[in-house]
């Protein structure tokens, strides 16, 4: 028998990911179908938490087209049945931290 994900464990996760990029706007979770496990979304963006979770899911399809946002999507585990998609302003200056997301998602140990 697997392991239940605790809700505050994965929020948690998405807290740390938030801390990573000072440009970050929202991130989801989402199982291998679409189905959002936990997402953080600021309330300035228009998109819709069904909408963050399709595109997460997505890899020839953009349900987000916005010139102003970035899309960053991830396997959280080696049999990809989880996803995770962060959105974030364009910015030429936080390119560097997307070392520290990789370290971050296998140092975790929800997945």
């Amino acid at each position: 028998m697997g392991n239940i994900l605790n809700q505050d464990d994965v929020n948690y996760f998405l807290y740390r990911i938030e801390k990573n990029f000072p440009n970050f706007v929202a991130g989801i979770i989402t199982d291998k179908h679409g189905f959002p496990l936990a997402s953080k979304i600021s309330k300035k963006l228009w998109v819709l938490e069904n909408t963050l979770a399709l595109s997460a899911i997505t890899k020839n399809r953009d349900f987000i087209e916005d010139s102003k946002l970035v899309q960053i999507k991830r396997d959280l585990d080696k049999s990809k049945n989880y996803r995770l998609m962060i959105l974030l302003e364009k910015s030429k200056d936080y390119k560097n931290r997307l070392k520290p997301l990789k370290t971050l998602i296998k140092s975790q140990e929800l997945f």
